[in-house]
């Protein structure tokens, strides 16, 4: 076997690989013992035909599948090892049916890593959100609390107000005659929600348990029966029972019962540190995003589109299980919003792209830096994940296996991160707002 390499462009190792006769002898004596024990000839038991006999009856092609299979796989292999090519996805082969006696040529194109040109990526500017957390925003996530949390009192005498959830019958007329559903019976309403018609849930407002009321309404021109948008109904609506929600008091009782806290105070700071966190987790999240974004525009990456594509394949991967972990299959998804897999693939391609060249971008900016991960480094973050898992540190190591290398390779990404970080100007609205006060 014989390799030469062509040429190296776009990323992309253009390979020509040559295999002696006498391993396409091998190949295809390979497939005949594997295709004669498949077929029947007439005079002989299964596997006992000679090969003349096979390729005269069924044809020479019969065998070339087989031996291709024999054959390409091992010399292309041994091409990589000479060469010295690592790939980074799967070939095309460019590849003709192999004659006996004769040897038997096939190219392939590889993609290989990008060769990456890094741009101006220090000192770059950015803008995000201010993500400060106000006064008012802790005051919201105590409001939810008291909501979540508020006791459920029926009203007997009280009439109903806004916010209240009555149970009421109703049937609806137009011109005196009842119509196709319009009747329900121990119907669920909060009033403010606005489920119904237009106008209906107002007019139960200030009604007490057991009292009815004819609801005068017209539905919508764009109502989805036709044969009731536009047209005036009347409906009798008896309220047979109404719960009001008693929103709790922020105190020290309340902060006991909905926390492992003593005092208000203390779960309002808990609540502004939890806050502080998740704003500061964004700020980053957004401060990534960006600043990717403006280096990616700054470097050349010549990328192959396999390689695209596998990623594009992880995406759709990841995707499947989110629409699993809802009940729902991929195909379901499909049907649901009128698409397709090659649809859907192609709307994530640009992200997928985004995302391989900033993993590449990110590699040569630690190897530039001289970026490394110590064991030390390595065994704390895997330390961190026993912990979360609740695994012993050498089980967990030995489930890794040969991964462990992908988590430094992680951890390296994550320093090539920091660094654009460290180096970058970043500008928050706040800082901008006052600017242009000034």
């Amino acid at each position: 076997m014989t390799a030469k390499l062509e040429k190296i462009e776009n990323s992309e190792a253009y390979i020509e690989i040559e295999v002696s006769a006498e391993q396409v002898e091998e190949g295809l004596q390979y497939a005949y013992r594997k295709v004669v024990k498949q077929v029947a000839i007439p005079g002989f038991r299964k596997g006992k035909a000679p090969r003349e006999l096979l390729e005269l009856q069924f044809g020479k092609e019969v065998l070339f599948q087989d031996a291709l299979e024999y054959i390409v796989p091992e010399a292309y292999e041994k091409a990589l090892e000479e060469l010295n090519i690592k790939p980074i996805a799967q070939p095309e082969f460019d590849i003709n049916d192999p004659e006996s006696g004769q040897p038997f040529k096939f190219n392939a194109r590889v993609p290989v890593k990008p060769e990456v040109k890094l741009g101006e990526i220090e000192g770059i500017e950015v803008e995000i959100p201010d993500f400060q957390v106000k006064e008012e925003d802790v005051i919201q996530r105590l409001e939810d609390m008291r909501r979540h949390y508020a006791q459920v009192a029926e009203k007997i005498e009280e009439p109903a107000a806004m916010g209240d959830k009555l149970n009421i019958d109703f049937e609806g007329f137009i011109d005196g005659e009842a119509f196709a559903g319009g009747r329900g019976e121990d119907y669920s309403l909060e009033l403010g929600s606005n489920t119904f018609i237009p106008g209906f849930e107002e007019q139960l407002v200030g009604l007490k348990a057991g009292e009815s009321k004819d609801v005068l309404v017209t539905f919508p021109e764009s109502y989805h029966a036709e044969d009731l948008a536009g047209k005036e109904a009347v409906f009798q609506v008896s309220v047979k029972r109404i719960e009001t929600t008693e929103a709790r008091e922020l105190n020290d009782e309340f902060a006991q019962e909905v926390s492992q806290f003593n005092t208000i105070d203390e779960l309002r700071q808990d609540i502004r540190k939890n806050l502080e966190e998740m704003a500061e987790s964004r700020r980053k999240e957004s401060i990534k995003t960006e600043l990717m974004e403006k280096a990616l525009e700054n470097c050349d990456i010549p990328v192959p589109d396999a390689v695209i594509n596998m990623q594009v394949e992880r995406m759709l991967q990841d995707f499947e299980q989110r629409m699993a972990y809802q009940g729902l299959t991929l195909e379901q998804y499909f049907q649901f919003t009128n698409s397709n897999r090659e649809d859907f693939s192609q709307k994530i391609w640009p992200e997928a792209e985004k995302s391989v060249k900033g993993d590449f971008m990110l590699e040569k900016l630690a190897e530039e830096k001289g970026m490394e991960v110590s064991e030390e480094e390595l065994n704390e973050h895997i330390m961190k994940l026993a912990d979360s898992f609740g695994m012993e540190v050498d089980k967990i190591k030995e489930e890794l296996g040969d991964a462990i290398e992908n988590i430094r390779t992680g951890l390296k990404i994550d320093k090539a991160i920091d660094f654009l970080i460290d180096k970058a100007v970043i500008k928050e609205a706040a800082e901008i707002a006052t600017a242009a006060a000034e």
